[in-house]
């Protein structure tokens, strides 16, 4: 063999040790990168039990959870991000065609016989939610029926305590609230009427939601900072022509000392200071303006810059000029005494729209007081709430606002359905309810009698039916059903308006006595048997409806959404507590598997 071939023959060698060496080691890598995936790879949670479910969800020890297999899927294909996030370490996967019944196709990956459909179609597809979110040094979907939340109820309910899990809710900050009102301190609405209306639900829900705060989270104890017992407040920038001093004045409660105030009454012109540069954001004070004037209380906000909310005799609820915003307390309240109890910064919040908490122009801290025109001030005072002061103003303006009827009339119309409308000074059972669950809780906070004598006329409503003006309908002309909405000729019976109503009666019951006691007592016996019977109904198998309208007006079903869900979760569990009937605590236990993405079986 020559020379040229042997070293032929040897490259030919060179070549093949070179390839199996590299095969050898890119199957030694291939072996390494899958052994340190399978042990860092994200595990997609698709089906829990309960202990797993408790690393992603808060949930309650006694709630019944999925309790099918769990199992792993390895990271669904990445786009260059989401959400902000650099995205690093993914492979680009096949693309596949997906077709949707037939109808649609949309494009998914494919990676090893597995299918990946985008979240963005699974959302909306199934009505769910989801979102990337950074965890320290992760990233996780969250994967979720809904943003509301299911929140337990307290053990025991009685009509003392705290209202189903209102605690949770926030009614003056929602966006249909234009603002709490200075010359009522209860919440104006827009939500059928941008002008904005009292609303009885609203109101009743304002107080209910402080009252429980209160009882959760505590009343604070109220700093005094000037007043007629408060000799040390200093009141600055009292030039001439101005004073402020302690006086003795006749009040409805007899004589007591207060302040008294002279000074400009322009809200814009320099009036007596009283420096607070506090954090604390609630304010309350008894005024008595007795000439055009009112009460200044300068802000800063979080970027820095200065505010200024005025309260003056003005009937416009809230007038916005720049950093400038006026709440009016009414001119028939000139001469009259005012309580006024604010939280500061949700005063603010309202003057800037549609703006969160966090946002750089929201409240920091209150910088001073400054007064203006003629009056009378005492009991001024600093906190972080008040709320049983909020639960006051709510049930004083039910009593004040009850019609002839026993009802708080809505002054706007709206319309429930195709072809159901209800005109203005129409009545709601879930009103009357929580305005008398509200009125209760106030008279066992101080004993006042015309609480109760508001409660017992507001149970004549029920009595009446939807065709007389009342709340009240009838289910095949048979079971009693108290109407959120009371329409003629026909009712949709809305399931969490009707124990809502029903909590009210319960909370009436078991407060009155005499003649009052028993027509509730009779009205609640009514009711449950009614629910007892209808409860069915309102369960789809993979959650609930909010009303049947579907079966009275043969229009297509009325699907609750999720957080109208969590809310006939809550009510369910709270007549589960009342009432003790097997029944309830079942449809409970049911209905929160649905949550939860458990379905009944099916044939």
């Amino acid at each position: 063999m020559s020379m040229t071939s042997l070293k032929r023959a040897a490259r030919k060698i060179d070549w093949l040790v070179r390839c199996i060496l590299l095969l050898l080691t890119g199957g030694c890598l291939t072996l390494l990168v899958t052994w340190v995936w399978s042990d860092n790879a994200t595990n997609y949670l698709l089906r829990s039990d309960a202990a797993i479910s408790k690393q992603y969800i808060s949930v309650p020890d006694n709630f019944q959870l999925l309790v099918e297999q769990s199992f792993s899927c390895p990271p669904c294909p990445d786009v260059q991000s989401i959400d902000g996030l650099e995205t690093t370490g993914y492979v680009d996967l096949g693309v596949i065609n997906c077709s949707i019944n037939g109808a649609e196709t949309i494009e998914c990956r494919e990676d090893k016989g597995q299918v990946y459909i985008p979240a963005s179609f699974i959302n909306n597809y199934f009505e769910v939610y989801g979102n990337v979110k950074r965890e320290g040094s992760s990233r996780v979907y969250n994967f979720q029926h809904g943003y509301g939340k299911v929140y337990p109820v307290q053990p025991v309910y009685h009509p003392g305590g705290v209202f189903l899990n209102f605690e949770k809710y926030n009614v003056e900050t929602r966006d249909k609230i234009i603002c709490v009102t200075a010359s009522h301190g209860v919440p104006l609405v827009s939500q059928w009427d941008p002008a904005g209306y009292y609303y009885a639900i609203t109101v009743a829900q304002y107080g209910l939601s402080h009252h429980a705060k209160g009882i959760l989270s505590g009343n604070p104890v109220p700093k005094p900072v000037a007043g007629g017992d408060v000799t040390a407040s200093v009141w600055e920038n009292v030039e001439s022509g101005m004073s402020v001093e302690i006086v003795e004045t006749s009040t409805a409660l007899g004589t007591r000392k207060v302040l008294a105030f002279n000074a400009p009454e322009s809200v814009t012109s320099p009036g007596p200071v009283l420096r607070l540069n506090t954090i604390e954001q609630t304010v309350c004070m008894d005024l008595q303006l007795n000439s055009p004037g009112g009460v200044t209380m300068q802000i800063l906000t979080k970027e820095g810059k200065l505010g200024f909310i005025h309260f003056t005799l003005d009937d416009a609820h809230m007038v916005v000029n720049g950093n400038h915003v006026i709440y009016g307390m009414g001119q028939r309240n000139l001469g009259k005494w005012v309580h006024l109890a604010r939280d500061v910064d949700v005063d603010w919040l309202k003057s800037l729209g549609r703006t969160k908490f966090n946002a750089p122009t929201c409240f920091m801290e209150i910088v001073d007081v400054t007064l203006h025109g003629t009056g009378f001030l005492d009991n001024v005072t600093i906190s972080t709430s008040a709320h049983n002061d909020h639960l006051i103003h709510a049930a004083d303006w039910l009593v004040i606002s009850q019609d002839s009827q026993g009802g708080w009339p809505t002054s706007t119309g709206m319309k429930t359905g195709d072809n159901i409308e209800l005109k203005p000074g129409w009545y709601s059972a879930m009103g009357q309810g929580q305005a008398i669950s509200t009125l209760v809780r106030a008279y066992n906070l101080t004993g006042q009698k015309s609480y109760l004598d508001t409660v017992v006329a507001a149970l004549h409503l029920y009595q009446l039916g939807s065709h007389e003006g009342g709340v009240r309908a009838r289910f095949l002309d048979q079971l009693d059903w108290y109407e959120e909405y009371p329409t003629t000729p026909t009712s949709t019976f809305v399931l969490n308006g009707f124990i809502f109503a029903m909590l009210g009666l319960y909370d009436a019951m078991k407060t009155l006595d005499g003649e009052g006691q028993i027509l509730a007592e009779k009205l609640w016996s009514s009711g449950l048997h009614s629910l007892k019977k209808m409860l069915g109904m309102y369960d789809t198998g993979t959650g609930t409806l909010y009303d049947l309208r579907h079966v009275i007006n043969h229009e297509q079903p009325n699907r609750a959404r999720w957080d109208y869900h969590t809310t006939h979760i809550a009510l369910i569990e709270e007549m589960a507590i009342i009432d003790g009937d097997p029944i309830f605590r079942s449809t409970f236990n049911r209905w929160v598997d649905y949550f939860y993405g458990k379905r009944s079986k099916h044939n």
